[in-house]
């Protein structure tokens, strides 16, 4: 398949000239692309700039509020939940983070609820965010059935992700990011491996029938990552985000439209609070350096850690362009056209 290479500033000029085309704020269009061309950028396209079509579906049809705003309600001191009323992800994920940041700076650590949100993207974007300021982040999601539980043939549970954040060994250095869903692969590359006509490796995903398939046109339900482990893990986070918050998705999939569609939790640690920030640092970077000097086995050039394949994309992707597929590239300029958004310039031909 044909593909156009963006560069990465042209990629985000064009996204938040389409959110604020749609209706969101300046500020709040900025913030939903800055973290689609995020994902993009470190080579999580099933959750960048492909979403867009995806959101401006479910803006026609209700279900993604493009001016809607959270609304905070404090709990205890250091807790709290943001009610989201399908208002953008990643603008009650950011504003979500920047509270709990607030808090833990203050009493140490802090625990926010996101409440029904749209589709919040990345999740690992908002735990890095978190550790660029010197503190260490723990995100989860829960949202919609995509992935069976253990031993089921039908979509029952999540595809929950987790993203782990903690600082680098200085302020410059890129944190050490763990940014995972809890089934084999998330939802999104097996639509994006249905669009571009790919298959699908064997063993991640289910059909109709209940039966394996490699077919992304066919796959209807995700497996677990490590079996019982995955699906335990998805089935906790729903209790530690919707169920928790009062607003609960898998016992409510019955109700349409109106049952929500994800939840997540952050936690903040404030480093300083536990022991002085540099010690920290220093030890995270001694840990780094003894994981990569480890012997490595047989067809293992190198021991890499957690979000370090990411940050290498995202160097590479700077100086080379970001990669979108063509009928990708000609759909949003068609969406584009309609909202009288400046068209999405090429950088090269791959």
């Amino acid at each position: 398949m044909q593909h156009v290479r963006v560069n990465r500033g042209e990629l985000l000029r064009f996204a938040t000239d389409t959110f604020a085309a749609l209706g969101m704020s300046r500020p709040d269009a900025e913030t939903a692309a800055e973290v689609l061309v995020w994902a993009n950028e470190r080579g999580i396209d099933s959750h960048g700039v492909m979403r867009i079509p995806v959101y401006l579906a479910e803006m026609k049809t209700g279900e993604y509020k493009p001016t809607g705003q959270p609304v905070t309600r404090q709990l205890l001191p250091a807790t709290f939940i943001l009610d989201c009323n399908r208002a953008p992800g990643p603008v009650c994920m950011m504003r979500a983070a920047a509270r709990a940041m607030e808090l833990a700076e203050t009493f140490g650590i802090a625990i926010g609820l996101v409440s029904d949100p749209t589709h919040v993207g990345a999740i690992g974007r908002y735990a890095q965010h978190v550790a660029e300021r010197g503190h260490a982040a723990l995100v989860i999601v829960a949202g919609l059935p995509l992935m069976a539980y253990h031993g089921a043939s039908v979509a029952s549970i999540a595809t929950a992700p987790i993203a782990i954040a903690v600082p680098a060994a200085t302020p410059e250095t890129r944190p050490v990011l763990l940014d995972m869903a809890t089934s084999f692969i998330p939802f999104g590359r097996i639509q994006q491996a249905a669009a571009e006509g790919e298959p699908i490796p064997d063993g991640v995903a289910l059909d109709a029938e209940g039966e394996p398939t490699t077919d992304a046109t066919q796959a209807t339900t995700l497996l677990p990552v490590g079996g019982a482990k995955g699906s335990g893990l998805s089935l906790m986070f729903e209790c530690l985000t919707g169920i928790l918050a009062g607003t609960p998705i898998v016992a409510r999939r019955g109700r349409g439209a109106e049952a929500p569609r994800q939840n997540a939790m952050i936690v903040v640690f404030n480093v300083a609070s536990f022991r002085p920030p540099n010690d920290y640092r220093n030890d995270i970077q001694e840990l780094a350096e003894f994981v990569k000097g480890l012997p490595r086995r047989e067809g293992f050039d190198e021991l890499l850690l957690p979000g370090e394949r990411g940050n290498r994309e995202a160097e590479l992707r700077r100086r080379t362009g970001i990669p979108l597929p063509g009928w990708l590239w000609t759909e949003l300029n068609t969406i584009g056209r309609e909202l009288g958004v400046a068209p999405l310039e090429l950088w090269e031909r791959q």
